[in-house]
C-alpha cells in the first residue's frame, strides 16, 4: 500500500476515494440540470431567501428559475471540483465573510487534518464514512455553508437517515436520500437502522464543522456559531438495546460446519482458499472480527515465550488497522484450534517458504483498510445464504461473535473476562490493552472453559482434503 512519506497532501487511497464521491455528486447535479429540477438545491435557495428577506412563491416561475440559477452554480462548482482532482490548479473562492465555508469545502479541509505536526488525519475507514455523511446531508439540504445549517435541519436530517433501513440492495444504494425516503413502504422488509449509526454520522459532520469553527473560519456568523450537529441533535440510543445481528443457534452451527468446506475439503474461489476454513473458526472461538482476522500475519499467530501459550495478536502493527483502542489485545488460542489444526496449517506455511510477516491467508486479497476482507466478506454472504441456507438477514459473519460472548457466558466467565478476550469496551473498562487486566496464561484457563459446540468438535483440518481440486 502507498505511504505518504512527508506527512502532507493527500494519500493515494484518499484521493480514489473523494474522487469517486465527486464524480456521484457531480453527476447528481448534472442530472438535476438536465431534468430542470432544483430540488437537490432547496435547502440553498431557502437559505437565500432568508438570508436577503425575499418572499417568493415556491408554486412560482420565479422561484423556479432561482433554484435554476443555483443548481447551475452547483454544476460549474463540482466541474471545476473535477478538473482540480484531475491535476489541474483551481484557485478556491474566498468563503462569505458572514456565513461561513460550504459543507463540501469543510469537509475538504477537514479530511486533510490541520497541518500542524502531530495532527491526525481521519483513517481511511472514518473517510469513508464521512463521505457517506456529507454525501447523504447534500443530497437531502444541499451543499448549505455552515453558517446556515440550523439544528432544526440536523434534526431533520437525523430523522430521515432512520427512515433508510439497512442491506440496501447494490441497485438502491446510490439512490438520493429523498428518493429512498419516498421508497420507505418498499424497503419496510429490511432491517431498520441502528440510533447509534445515524449518531456516528452526526458526529462525523460535528466533527467536521467543529474543525472549520477552529480554523476561524466561523468568526463573523453574526450572533455567535453553534454547532448544528450537537446535543439536541442526536437520536437517544438504548444502550441496553440488543445488537440486531443474532447469534448462531446449535442447529446454525451444525449447517454451516456440515457442509463441503468443513467436511469434504471443498474450497470454493471466492473464499480465498484456506481462509473459507479457519476465518468461521477462528471467529467462534475467539470472537475476533472479521477485518482483524483477515489482516493477520503469520508472526500474529504466536507463542508467548514465557507462558507457552499460543495466541493471535490483534494490533495495528505492520499497516494493520483495528476498530478502537480497546480492540488491541491477544487472545490465547482454545485448546479445540490446537487440535483441529491450526499450528499444522501454520507450520505448512513456514515449511513452505512464508516470512512471519506474510499473510496467515495468502490467497485472500486485502483490500482498502476501511474494510479489509470486502469480497470476501461477500463471499462469505452468499456461502451463509446460499449453500448453508440461513436466510435471516440478522445472522451474519459477526454471528460468530455474539455466539462466542454467549458460550462464554454459559461457561460462567465474567463479563469483564469475555470482553478482555474480545476487545470489547464494555462497562468494565478492565482488560482492555496489552500490559493491562488479566494475563495471557489466566484469559487461556479462561479461554478452554468454553464448550465447543459438538459439531466442531470432530472436525480435522488437512492440507489435502478429499475436495482439495474441487472448486465452486
Amino acid at each position: 500500500m502507498p505511504l505518504n512519506l512527508t506527512g502532507r497532501g493527500m494519500s493515494s487511497e484518499l484521493h480514489e476515494a473523494y474522487g469517486e464521491e465527486l464524480e456521484m455528486l457531480a453527476a447528481d447535479f448534472a442530472s438535476a440540470q438536465a431534468r430542470q429540477d432544483p430540488t437537490i438545491v432547496q435547502a440553498d435557495l431557502k437559505a437565500l431567501l432568508q438570508r436577503t428577506g425575499a418572499v417568493l412563491d415556491p408554486s412560482s416561475d420565479e422561484y423556479h428559475e432561482a433554484g435554476l440559477a443555483i443548481l447551475r452554480a452547483h454544476v460549474r462548482a463540482y466541474e471545476l471540483k473535477l478538473e482540480r482532482q484531475r491535476g489541474k490548479i483551481v484557485a478556491t473562492p474566498a468563503p462569505s465573510a458572514d456565513r461561513g465555508p460550504k459543507l463540501s469545502e469543510a469537509f475538504e479541509a477537514w479530511k486533510t487534518g490541520s497541518g500542524t505536526r502531530g495532527s491526525r488525519k481521519p483513517s481511511p475507514k472514518t473517510l469513508l464514512e464521512a463521505v457517506y455523511a456529507v454525501r447523504r446531508f447534500t443530497e437531502w439540504h444541499g451543499d448549505a455553508r455552515l453558517g446556515d445549517i440550523t439544528r432544526a435541519m440536523g434534526r431533520e436530517f437525523a430523522l430521515a437517515l432512520a427512515k433508510v433501513p439497512t442491506g440496501l440492495p447494490d441497485s438502491l444504494r446510490q439512490t438520493p436520500l429523498r428518493e429512498l425516503v419516498k421508497k420507505e413502504k418498499e424497503l419496510a422488509h429490511l432491517p431498520p437502522v441502528h440510533s447509534g449509526t445515524i449518531n456516528k454520522s452526526l458526529n462525523i459532520l460535528s466533527a467536521i464543522v467543529s474543525h472549520a469553527e477552529a480554523g476561524g473560519g466561523l468568526d463573523a456568523v453574526p450572533g455567535g456559531f453553534r454547532n448544528p450537529f450537537g446535543k439536541g441533535v442526536k437520536l437517544d440510543t438504548d444502550r441496553r438495546e440488543a445488537d440486531p445481528r443474532q447469534p448462531f443457534s446449535a442447529a446454525d452451527l451444525k449447517s454451516i460446519f456440515g457442509v463441503g468446506v468443513f467436511r469434504d475439503g471443498d474450497r470454493p474461489t471466492g473464499g480465498a482458499g484456506e481462509a473459507a476454513y479457519w476465518l468461521p473458526l477462528l471467529a467462534l472461538l475467539s470472537g475476533a472480527r472479521q477485518g482483524e482476522l483477515a489482516q493477520l500475519r503469520v508472526m500474529d499467530l504466536a507463542e508467548d515465550a514465557e507462558s507457552g501459550v499460543w495466541y493471535l495478536d490483534i494490533g495495528t502493527a505492520g499497516g494493520r488497522s483495528i476498530k478502537t483502542a480497546s480492540s488491541q489485545r491477544r487472545v490465547p488460542l482454545h485448546p479445540a484450534l490446537v487440535d483441529i489444526g491450526l499450528l499444522r496449517y501454520r507450520a505448512g506455511l513456514v515449511a513452505a517458504g512464508a516470512k512471519p510477516e506474510a499473510s496467515l491467508w495468502p490467497a485472500l486479497n486485502i483490500e482498502r483498510e476501511a474494510q479489509p476482507a470486502g469480497a470476501w466478506s461477500k463471499w462469505f454472504t452468499r456461502f451463509l445464504r446460499k449453500t448453508v441456507g440461513i436466510e435471516d438477514p440478522t445472522k451474519v459473519f459477526h454471528s460468530f461473535r455474539h455466539t462466542l460472548k454467549r458460550m462464554a457466558r454459559d461457561a460462567g466467565l465474567h463479563e469483564e473476562m469475555h470482553d478482555a478476550l474480545t476487545g470489547h469496551a464494555g462497562g468494565g473498562g478492565v482488560g482492555r490493552g496489552y500490559g493491562r487486566g488479566f494475563g495471557l496464561k489466566a484469559m487461556a484457563a479462561e479461554m478452554a472453559k468454553i464448550e465447543v459446540p459438538e459439531v466442531v468438535r470432530g472436525l480435522r483440518w488437512s492440507a489435502t482434503g478429499p475436495g482439495e481440486a474441487r472448486r465452486q
